[in-house]
């Protein structure tokens, strides 16, 4: 397979609990095939996820994170944290030139940050969710007609199944995965 242009990942934070879901499909133009590894995991305190380039798989065997060290996650976050994800990505041959599709969702410590492996970006939003990847629109969709639902389990398994259902570059099984 070719250029990869795929998957949907949905997360919700509620009250104390972070939950995040991710479907399997890898596809190009023309195909769409089913992935052995989830594209959701926890390690230790994170929730990571990823969407576009399949590098992720790299990330999930190799990347051994640092633990928040200071109470300003922010900060940490935005320094320690991003400077060791750009030295894994330098080591480990991620590609994060112009032309890259590689994005992640990380969780820790009850905040949701939005990655961009080409700028290096980490973001974070006034909203209790997120979604990630060519099926986001329909997950939105449904996380936004949902806001007021107390089961973020739920949320973010529907929100996937949504995209699967519209989206034709998404394919399950869903994987979910909480902190």
């Amino acid at each position: 397979m070719g250029d990869y242009y795929m998957t949907v990942l949905a997360v919700v934070r509620y009250e104390d609990k972070i939950y995040m879901a991710g479907d399997r499909g890898a596809s190009d133009d023309n195909t769409i095939l089913s992935l052995t590894a989830p594209k959701v995991w926890k390690l230790g305190p994170y929730l990571l996820g990823y969407a576009g380039a399949l590098d992720g798989e790299r990330i999930r065997y190799n990347f051994n994170p640092y633990i928040p060290d200071i109470k300003d996650i922010d900060k940490f976050m935005q320094t320690k944290f991003i400077k060791q994800l750009k030295n894994f990505y330098d080591d480990w041959w991620v590609d994060t030139g112009k032309e890259a599709d590689l994005g992640l969702i990380i969780c820790v410590k009850g905040q949701i940050y939005e990655h961009n492996a080409v700028d290096m970006s980490l973001s974070k939003y006034n909203l209790d969710y997120l979604a990630m990847g060519s099926g986001s629109e329909y997950a939105y969709g449904y996380l936004n007609a949902t806001e007021k639902s107390k089961d973020p389990r739920r949320r973010v398994v529907g929100a996937v199944n949504s995209a699967i259902k519209f989206s034709p570059s998404c394919m399950g099984p869903v994987d979910v995965v909480n902190i």
